[in-house]
């Protein structure tokens, strides 16, 4: 590498310290991560960290590596996500740096590193990224550099080395031990790489590549089982994560999408007019099928399941083919101009960034985990009673007293019962609940609150939607034009009630 190029990675290092910490909420200039997923991740990692077992002690249904990293992340800090904000910053910069190497494969223009400083800007402050510390952004650099692997081959016949190919395996793993269905995107990919080879006479070549990646793929794997082995938790592991996923998890309870036979198949539909624009484009036909491949069988994974909208924060892999609609651009002023002035609006509607600013940011945890410290004793357990985590954990430095801690989307009865069991036992004197517009839809989530219980606590603040729910505005929620019009939209917001009960 010259000494000049040295200054990109810098760059793009600098800035993705920079828009990490204006946009993600696990950054030190946010009081707190009020979303309820991540601060289930961070409850997790601190019972860990305090010699819990997961799925026996704890439960989530996410993969072991997730809470793995949050282990660690705890030992930085236990009381704020600054260890998951050091690893956005990497993260981020892993995908900057690969989404311009893939944009170089097609263009030498000076548009490819302006271009991918924008990407990542947009994608950061996307309401796609949300608060921040999904599973979906940790796995945008591994994918990235997958997609950049890809499609070198695809353009210039060049098949990684040994050791490349080695690290996209451990990658590969690394996904696998965390959300498994993200690996539609590999089965894609390599189902038009076999026949992009194949017609090139290079099945030998790929298929070398293919063991060491199987290599890669067997590194974390075995990290893995021989941690539940030596715990003893490989059947806990086994009916966690794989079982649970397959058969009982169905995304969010009560996600509002019509239940037609057509309503996949239109989701599909739409969201492939999305790839259109690449086979109008003067591009090898091998990039459009391994594009194809890659997008399409996301498409249909994203057609076929419940899907929360930070899933489709995946798109952005493949915003990098857009550098063919100005691989011969030369930039200018105006060109930077206008770059700017997307930026600048992009930080100017960030949800997470104005409610900050302007002092509406969510904080009532705070105020609620205040009442609970100030009144400490040894019978003080905190529980989230019918509800999702609310961060209360985290802020009153307790750990949560059993293993279903809160209320997912499981709808599992005897995850209800163990709370109702827990409550009965009268080992609990704070019940916590974040009674909103999605986790009240459903009757699983309306268990009524003991009557030797009285609320001391009990206001509301802004929640920002991830989908909208409502049946009536499906298509709305099956075209999700806010990828495309957030910029120009206020988020929709409602008011969700924070409550804390006491026990007599």
């Amino acid at each position: 590498m010259k000494q000049t190029d040295l200054w990109e990675p810098l760059f793009l290092f600098i800035l993705a310290v920079l828009i990490t910490t204006l946009f993600s909420t696990c950054s030190f200039i946010y009081p707190l991560n009020p979303w309820d997923d991540a601060n289930v991740y961070m409850t997790i990692g601190n019972a860990m960290l305090s010699g819990r077992e997961l799925y026996v002690d704890i439960f989530d249904h996410k993969g072991p590596v997730l809470y793995l990293m949050h282990e660690m992340a705890a030992i930085l800090s236990r009381n704020s996500f600054v260890g998951i904000y050091l690893i956005e910053i990497v993260c981020c910069f892993c995908f900057m740096w690969y989404s311009l190497r893939t944009m170089r494969l097609f263009t030498s223009s000076k548009i490819t590193f302006p271009l991918t400083c924008l990407l990542g800007w947009v994608t950061t402050s996307s309401d796609l990224f949300y608060y921040g510390d999904s599973v979906e952004e940790f796995s945008l650099p591994i994918l990235a550099h997958c997609f950049y692997h890809m499609m070198r081959f695809a353009r210039d016949h060049r098949v990684p080395s040994w050791w490349q190919a080695l690290f996209m395996g451990v990658g590969l793993g690394l996904i696998f031990w965390t959300k498994f269905n993200i690996l539609f995107f590999y089965f894609g990919g390599t189902a038009a790489l076999i026949f992009i080879a194949w017609r090139r006479h290079q099945l030998k070549e790929l298929r070398q590549t293919l063991l060491w990646v199987i290599a890669g793929v067997a590194i974390p794997t075995i990290a893995v089982l021989v941690y539940f082995v030596a715990h003893g938790t490989v059947n806990a592991l086994i009916e966690s994560y794989f079982m649970v996923n397959i058969f009982q998890y169905h995304g969010t309870a009560t996600n509002g999408e019509p239940d037609f036979w057509w309503f996949p198949l239109m989701k599909l539909t739409i969201w492939a007019l999305l790839v259109l624009p690449l086979y109008f484009a003067r591009a090898r036909w091998e990039v459009k099928l391994l594009a194809l491949g890659t997008y399409g069988i996301l498409l249909f994974s994203f057609a076929t399941m419940t899907v929360q909208f930070y899933y489709v924060l995946l798109m952005y892999i493949f915003a990098p083919l857009l550098v063919y609609f100005f691989r011969n651009h030369i930039p200018t002023m105006r060109t930077y101009i206008i770059m700017g002035m997307i930026a600048f609006v992009a930080a100017a509607t960030n949800w997470n960034l104005v409610t900050l600013l302007n002092g509406t940011f969510p904080h009532r945890v705070l105020e609620m985990a205040e009442i609970i410290n100030a009144n400490q004793s040894e019978d003080s357990e905190v529980l989230t009673f019918s509800s999702y985590d609310t961060g209360i954990y985290q802020h009153t430095h307790h750990l949560p007293p059993n293993k279903n801690f809160f209320m997912s989307s499981i709808l599992d009865p005897d995850i209800r019962k163990e709370q109702a069991d827990w409550v009965a036992s009268g080992k609990v004197r704070y019940l916590v609940r974040e009674i909103g517009a999605i986790i009240t839809c459903h009757e699983y989530y309306d268990a009524p609150i003991p009557s030797n219980y009285h609320c001391i606590y009990d206001k509301e603040e802004l929640f920002r939607y991830r989908l909208i729910t409502t049946p009536h505005k499906f298509l709305w929620n099956l075209t999700y034009p806010r990828v495309l019009l957030q910029y120009i939209m206020e988020p929709v917001t409602t008011n969700q009630r924070m409550l804390i009960y006491e026990r007599e």
